[in-house]
């Protein structure tokens, strides 16, 4: 099923069923297409590992609000809070401790989250309107391009994708940048939009 971005009231009500309803969601966010749905839902993760056959030890990131942040995460770290004070919200992830109490399919190994805090509408209507944190990687298979229109998620992925959310192309730029601060200094595990010489400006952060 595919609806447009603004929603109606009645695209908003639909919206809230397929993500009540532990669907696949495609959406855009302010660099490329997404593929998520609610975080909360193992059958959601496992869904998404297999539509684009990504390693298990690849964990999956989460699309958030500051609210959900305080819920999902913790820190004692004045640098953290610069980052989102300066990048959030942005196309800046950061990889930070999660609390012990969440689902096991959310925590990898390392007892780790990798969170964003979109400047994407369409993604920051989503977890309102879903009420939950958002699974929010790349909606393509692993290897293949990244999409930058609804058509493009439709060709790749077909018929595996629940709901298709049309917001017209988007910029096509470079994914997120993924911070681990967990690290001493932190360190950039994907290099994104947000380059090292602007992190650096904030806090150290090495390549």
């Amino acid at each position: 099923m595919l609806i447009n971005y603004p929603f109606s009231r009645k695209s908003e009500h639909i919206v809230s069923e397929y993500i009540s309803g532990n669907q696949i969601l495609a959406f855009p966010t302010e660099t490329i297409y997404g593929l998520g749905g609610n975080a909360f839902s193992k059958n959601v993760v496992d869904r998404i590992f297999s539509i684009k056959d990504r390693p298990r030890n690849k964990p999956l990131p989460l699309l958030i609000t500051t609210e959900w942040l305080h819920r999902l995460c913790k820190w004692n770290d004045s640098r953290i809070n610069n980052l989102i004070e300066v990048f959030w919200p942005g196309p800046l992830t950061l990889i930070l401790e999660c609390k012990h109490d969440l689902p096991e399919h959310l925590k990898n190994n390392s007892g780790t989250l990798a969170v964003r805090f979109s400047s994407s509408h369409a993604v920051q209507r989503l977890v309102e309107i879903g009420e939950c944190p958002i699974i929010g990687t790349s909606a393509n298979r692993s290897g293949f391009p990244a999409c930058s229109s609804a058509k493009k998620v439709e060709t790749q992925l077909k018929d595996q994708v629940d709901l298709v959310i049309d917001g017209g192309e988007t910029s096509g730029n470079l994914v997120s940048t993924i911070v681990n601060c967990l690290t001493e200094p932190f360190k950039i595990v994907r290099n994104g939009i947000i380059s090292s010489t602007d992190l650096n400006q904030i806090c150290e952060v090495q390549q």
